[in-house]
């Protein structure tokens, strides 16, 4: 018999429907969110749920109402927005870690490109009529901490590498080392070494561990010149102590792809609860850094080897410990 797996994705067209059922649809009984009530009989008998941020009133309805839930494919990396509340005890999650590494790390290079060489700063200037010679940091010989190694991580010091950095540093809690980095440090020892470091790239997820992680301590001991960019999510960072150190250190730049506050729905002007936005040492992008045309159907397709991994027996990747988000 054929398990039931709930596709809580709104608004998909026939074209990826026809995607989901041909990657799976030999395993499983497909029912899509839009075609659903929280109270069917499907979604009290489902094991199965392909999700994204779980946002929507009716799909935390949904979630809420599976008692028969064994198993949550996320289609995204990140997995802070999920139900956990509404959500069985004993379920297994699994995020889509991986499935946008090279595009993330890709746009992470570009951030740090925009910020050593100021070449937002300049444009601005140069709008205004403004014709200065600052002068551009170097990516070769800096030293470059990547907080949160892991496949985001990896990704970036690959291509960092071209730049010929005088160090590369990974950052995670298992000490995990490979050819790109350097040296690997675990997370409690950071502030005995962010003083010499140039560049730190923030990859991080949101758990209860790393909320916050990035206070006014660990800025205040970072260069005066040194470049943070953000491209895990942005209460990682807290908010208030990013703005006040940018506002009283003029040398110091940050690139910012992920945030505190987003719209509540599109179209709507949003701004954070600081005025960061005011400031000429900070380079701000609306969360993108995972987007290109094709990005949504490979993050399905990741997303559905996994649920097909749980539905033939084998071994699922990308588990997460619930522990870190309740």
């Amino acid at each position: 018999m054929k398990k039931i797996v709930l596709i809580l994705l709104r608004n998909l067209s026939d074209e990826d429907r026809k995607f989901v059922i041909g990657k799976i649809g030999e395993y499983a009984e497909i029912y899509f969110q839009d075609d659903i009530e929280p109270y069917d009989k499907a979604v009290k008998e489902a094991e199965v749920a392909l999700v994204s941020t779980a946002r929507s009133e009716k799909t935390r309805e949904i979630l809420a109402n599976a008692k028969n839930l064994k198993f949550i494919q996320s289609i995204l990396a990140g997995v802070d927005n999920l139900p956990y509340n509404l959500l069985p005890k004993d379920i297994m999650i699994s995020s889509n870690a991986g499935a946008n590494a090279e595009e993330v790390a890709e746009f992470a290079i570009a951030l740090t490109l925009a910020a050593t060489k100021k070449i937002v700063l300049f444009d601005r200037w140069m709008r205004r009529g403004i014709w200065r010679n600052d002068t551009p940091q170097l990516i070769r010989d800096a030293i470059i901490m990547i907080l949160g190694y892991g496949n985001i991580g990896r990704e970036i010091a690959k291509r960092l590498r071209a730049f010929k950095p005088r160090k590369l540093i990974g950052v995670n809690r298992r000490g995990y080392k490979d050819e790109y980095i350097d040296d690997v440090i675990k997370p409690d020892k950071i502030r005995d070494v962010i003083g010499s470091v140039d560049i730190l790239i923030s990859t991080l997820p949101l758990t209860k561990e790393t909320k916050d992680f990035i206070d006014k301590d660990i800025l205040s001991r970072m260069k005066k010149n040194a470049v943070l960019v953000n491209v895990g999510r942005g209460p990682v960072i807290i908010e208030e102590d990013l703005y006040r150190h940018l506002e009283e250190n003029q040398g110091f730049t940050a690139a910012i792809d992920v945030w505190w506050r987003y719209p509540s729905k599109k179209g709507e002007e949003t701004y954070q609860e600081t005025p960061l936005h005011k400031l000429d040492n900070i380079i701000m992008t609306p969360h993108m850094a995972g987007g290109w045309s094709g990005f949504r159907r490979k993050l399905l397709d990741y997303a559905l080897d996994n649920v097909k991994r749980y539905l033939k027996g084998e071994n699922v990747e990308n588990i997460i410990r619930i522990e870190d988000y309740i």
